[in-house]
């Protein structure tokens, strides 16, 4: 949409550096870490997931492939994934993309979700992670990304606020350019750009029914 999110998640992640500025993790710049050595320590669950032709248990450990089953099958019980694995043809060794096998949108991240559990990293990156889904499948992600949150640095970006309201700090960007800055209770007394946004948003999810 042309705010920033984007370059922000390229920057934690150092797909490129700043061009001004510095980004400090535990106080060491960025540009001072090898990337393979950062990216160890760097985690995403995107909207668009990518899965690629395989069992469901190498997707899963794409991230660690040296894993061992029980530690898949926890990793996929955390992320609420276990179940529906268990009721595909070969369980966690179906394979993926091949006919017959049509994972819902939701199926897809909960599998994101086991992979970011299993690869264990500091930093947390989540773009969208609920967008896009069911009501019923986002409270299953939603409590999924709950526990995988515990105890990380967490960056989640979301057009819809309500998935943001817990947050220790919310960002708020336009056109690139940071504007407003504080918690969910600060920013609406603040009564500017995130209360306009978050009050359009709840009366349009209040028209449709849906909880906001």
């Amino acid at each position: 949409s042309g705010a920033g999110k984007s370059t922000l998640i390229n920057l934690i992640s150092r797909l490129y550096d700043p061009n001004e500025g510095k980004i400090y993790i535990d106080g060491v710049d960025v540009r001072f870490i090898q990337q393979a050595d950062l990216r160890r320590q760097v985690g995403m669950v995107l909207q668009e997931t990518f899965l690629f032709r395989g069992t469901v248990f190498e997707n899963i450990a794409y991230a660690k492939p040296e894993a061992e089953v029980e530690e898949v099958i926890a990793a996929a019980k955390i992320a609420n994934a276990h179940e529906f694995i268990t009721k595909l043809p070969d369980g966690y060794e179906t394979v993926l993309g091949v006919r017959d096998i049509d994972l819902s949108g939701g199926e897809k991240q909960r599998l994101a979700i086991a992979r970011a559990v299993l690869h264990n990293p500091r930093i947390l990156i989540l773009d969208e992670a609920t967008a896009a889904i069911d009501v019923e499948t986002e409270r299953l992600v939603q409590e999924a990304l709950e526990r995988l949150v515990v105890g990380r640095t967490t960056f989640a970006i979301a057009h819809r606020l309500s998935t943001l309201r817990r947050a220790d700090r919310l960002l708020v960007l336009d056109r690139g350019k940071l504007v407003e800055m504080g918690t969910h209770t600060e920013l609406l007394r603040r009564r500017g750009v995130y209360h306009r946004l978050f009050t359009t948003q709840r009366k349009a999810l209040s028209r449709m029914g849906v909880a906001g």
